[in-house]
Order: structure tokens, then C-alpha cells, then sequence
């Protein structure tokens, strides 16, 4: 893959929690609420409830064991919320369903659902075996779309509520030896566009907003691991690996509290959209939502040559 495809931003791009995202700006602003968010072990997920937590809001925090949410757990209690930490393999619907119900005895209902759990294999289509394929599409699309299934006709019922799918800008590119990963992701990006359109037809919309968000250059054990030893010897070290490390300069928190001034409803404009973290959501603002619809800005889209479009 060439990094050029990503292009390179002129204007300046944040790293670090700025003005509107930052703690203090956002201080209570989710107080109440209760926020549920999937592979809250370590990392980026990790970083999301404990921004969550910061801005007020009881957490529900799920990962694939339960003695990976001990750390996480520890951080989101010391802002004086509450916490309940619950098992479960968000590919499994039973056990969703389960843990939805539990939470909202433990909890109450929830306000904020944030699809985060992912698995990256990276590895050629054709060195990998189908199921191992497959199952990145099961955890990093067929999940979050499962959890939304479930949460959707609930927010409804109340009247608010707000989804934040965590994507990722190779779904917007194409990168060899990660099919299942991009795909999984540009699938994500699309069905947060549509179902926002839906909430629209439903007379949902803005109350309940759906983001897709990049959670920036964060350097996690799934990102910075490399091909594996047989796909080395195959193809040899097809990516210059340090290059990549620079580009992850991003800590988790940038996207915590993103996730934190989104799930706050100050961000509304941008729903549907989807929104790389490093760029300044006050910009994204600015240039409001109408113009941004109409540009066709943060969304996926497919650029023919000058003069072909639709049918007139």
C-alpha cells in the first residue's frame, strides 16, 4: 500500500485532546447517561470508557474475558460512577441480548452504545483460511449491526440515543493483506450513512445520532503487530514497518474523548458522517452540515471522470 493514498492534511491535525473534546470542556456534559462500550480491555476501548466516565456517564464495559476489564474498570470507579463489567463475545446474540438486559436491571437503560471491539488477521486472501476470514467480518461488522439491531427499537421507544461505530480510515482505502479488515470497515462506515438516513424516514432524526469514527494513529497490539513469519517468506517485508509506526502518533484518549463530546449530542451536526479524530470537530462544524452533505465531505463515495454520473 502507498501511504499517498491517504493524502497529506494541510491543515494541522490533532493528537492530543484540544478545546472542545477536552475534559473540562466536557465536564458532566454525559452526566446520567448510561454508555455501553465493547472490547473495553485495553486500548482504545479502554480510553473510550474512561473519557465516558470523565464526562459523567455510568459505563458498561464488555470485553471477551472479564479479567481483562479489571484495569479499566479501576479507572472508570474513580470518577465516581458506576461500573459494571460483563463477558461477552459480541458475535454471540444470546449473550448480547443477555448482557443488554443485565445492564439495564444494573444500570438502567442505555443512552450511548459504542461499537469498538476488532480483530485484524494480516494476511493474504489466499494464505488465510476462509473462517479465519470470515470471523474479522463477524467481529468488526456483523457485531456492531447486531448490537444496533438490538439497541435500536429501545432508543426508539424512548425517544434518543446515540451510536458511535469505530472504523477506520483503511476502510476508505485499499490495503493488501487486510481484505477482511477494510471490507469489515468500509461495511461499518456505509451502514452508519444509511441507518442515520433511516432515523431520518422515521422521524428519528436528530435524536438519535450515528457516527463513524477513525479513532486517529494509535499504535494498539492489533495495528502494530506485522504480517506473521509465513507470509514474511512468501512476500518479504512488503511495507516499510517503521514508516508506518510514525504515522501512529495518536494516543487512545483522542478518541475517548471524542467519543465523550459525541455521545454529549454536541456534535449532532456531524451525525451520520464519518469523522477522523485528528481533525477538529470545531472545523467540521464551522463548515456546517448542509455543506458538507452537499460535497458529499466524510462520506464514502466513488469519483468517475468529469461528465459521467446518472442518467439525466
Amino acid at each position: 500500500m502507498d501511504p499517498a493514498q491517504f493524502g497529506l492534511s494541510t491543515l494541522s491535525l490533532q493528537h492530543a485532546p484540544y478545546g472542545p473534546i477536552s475534559v473540562e470542556k466536557l465536564q458532566g456534559a454525559n452526566a446520567g447517561k448510561v454508555a455501553l462500550i465493547t472490547g473495553a480491555g485495553q486500548g482504545i476501548g479502554a480510553a473510550i470508557s474512561e473519557s465516558l466516565a470523565k464526562s459523567g456517564a455510568n459505563v458498561a464495559i464488555l470485553d471477551l474475558k472479564l479479567g481483562n476489564l479489571e484495569n479499566t474498570k479501576k479507572a472508570c470507579l474513580s470518577q465516581n460512577v458506576k461500573v459494571e463489567a460483563f463477558e461477552c463475545d459480541v458475535t454471540d446474540d444470546a449473550k448480547v441480548k443477555e448482557v443488554f438486559d443485565q445492564v439495564e436491571k444494573q444500570l438502567g437503560p442505555i443512552d450511548v452504545l459504542v461499537n469498538n471491539a476488532g480483530i485484524l488477521d494480516q494476511r493474504p486472501f489466499i494464505m488465510s483460511t476462509f473462517p479465519a476470514f470470515w470471523r474479522q467480518i463477524e467481529v468488526n461488522f456483523k457485531a456492531p449491526l447486531m448490537l444496533i439491531h438490538n439497541i435500536l427499537p429501545k432508543m426508539r421507544s424512548r425517544g434518543h440515543g446515540c451510536i458511535i461505530n469505530i472504523a477506520s480510515r483503511s476502510g476508505t482505502v485499499d490495503v493488501p493483506m487486510t481484505l477482511g479488515y477494510v471490507t469489515s470497515k468500509a461495511a461499518l462506515i456505509r451502514a452508519t450513512h444509511t441507518l442515520q438516513k433511516e432515523m431520518k424516514l422515521d422521524g428519528m432524526d436528530p435524536a438519535i445520532h450515528m457516527y463513524a469514527l477513525h479513532p486517529g494513529g494509535v499504535l494498539t497490539g492489533m495495528g502494530g503487530a506485522g504480517a506473521a513469519p509465513d507470509v514474511r517468506s512468501k512476500y518479504g517485508d512488503i511495507t516499510d514497518e517503521e514508516f508506518y509506526k510514525d504515522l501512529f502518533k495518536d494516543a487512545p484518549v483522542l478518541c475517548g474523548q471524542t467519543c465523550a463530546f459525541l455521545a454529549s449530542g454536541k456534535g449532532k451536526e456531524l451525525r451520520g458522517l464519518f469523522i477522523d479524530c485528528r481533525q477538529d470537530v470545531g472545523k467540521l462544524l464551522d463548515i456546517g452540515r448542509e455543506t458538507l452533505l452537499k460535497e458529499n465531505r466524510n462520506t464514502l463515495t466513488v469519483n468517475f471522470i468529469e461528465g459521467y454520473t446518472n442518467e439525466p
